[in-house]
């Protein structure tokens, strides 16, 4: 067996073991195929879910085709994502490095991910993300600009968020004038997804940028809450910043624009 089919392999045993942390150690594991899902097709969900469509109208429609209930549905399209989402995550780490490298980057990432599902509930776009941002990331580190244009509308249509995609396009080259035309036609594609959404699915504001919320999240939680809670997110960020400086490290050649800069 080759190198890059015990790859995949090990990513296949990655994704169940995601899946069932996902299924057994989240609170509320059935929230997102009995209220979430159905509101966001139905069109009542509160903003910003209501516009976050992708991965709730693909699970209805291949509940749908399939005649599967909404729990079998949403478990397999999950796990289905985390798949897809750590074979994305391998393939782009394997523009600057190595087989196993970038296997074992990928394995951290998976390792790595329950530290965020503590006092949360299985978002059906958060995987998603882990998909199209890698490979919009990707398509930036391989010069693919068509595939860029998908993937920033495809992450549109998943999360708001994807709007970073564009200035990462826009510093990870040099600024010459196509790269400065194609990054403003990326603003026109976001833009004309996020208004058209609006329009369609009724607009309904909210806090955008949720700065009061988020900077709360930074201090620990309440003194009942278990010490693990409290704390975890600062073991993610003190892990994080090692192994950044050691990817940069080992990245073979001069460094990329898009490691530099992002």
């Amino acid at each position: 067996m080759s190198r890059s089919w015990r790859a995949i392999v090990v990513l296949a045993l990655l994704s169940v073991a995601s899946g069932f942390a996902d299924l057994r150690m989240r609170a509320y594991p059935a929230r997102a195929y009995t209220e979430f899902i159905p509101n966001v097709v139905a069109g009542t969900a509160d903003a910003p879910e209501r516009y976050r469509i992708l991965v709730p109208f693909s699970v209805d429609a291949f509940r749908n085709l399939t005649g599967l209930s909404p729990a079998n549905a949403w478990h397999l399209t999950r796990l289905a994502l985390f798949f897809v989402g750590y074979l994305t995550f391998f393939v782009y780490l394997r523009t600057w490095f190595s087989t196993p490298l970038a296997l074992l980057g990928t394995t951290i990432v998976a390792a790595t991910w329950p530290l965020t599902l503590t006092n949360s509930w299985a978002h059906p776009d958060h995987v998603a993300e882990l998909v199209l941002f890698t490979g919009g990331c990707m398509a930036i580190a391989q010069q693919r600009t068509a595939w860029v244009f998908a993937a920033v509308a495809a992450a549109t249509l998943n999360r708001e968020t994807a709007i970073f995609l564009i200035p990462l396009y826009l510093l990870s080259g040099a600024l010459t004038t196509r790269r400065l035309a194609v990054t403003g036609l990326l603003g026109l594609t976001w833009l004309g997804i996020y208004g058209g959404l609006r329009f369609w699915r009724g607009f309904a504001s909210y806090e955008y940028l949720q700065l009061g919320r988020n900077l709360d999240f930074l201090g620990l939680l309440p003194e009942n809450f278990d010490p693990y809670y409290r704390a975890y997110a600062y073991f993610a960020l003190l892990l994080f910043r090692g192994l950044v400086a050691v990817a940069v490290h080992h990245v073979q050649g001069p460094r990329p624009l898009l490691i530099t800069r992002a």
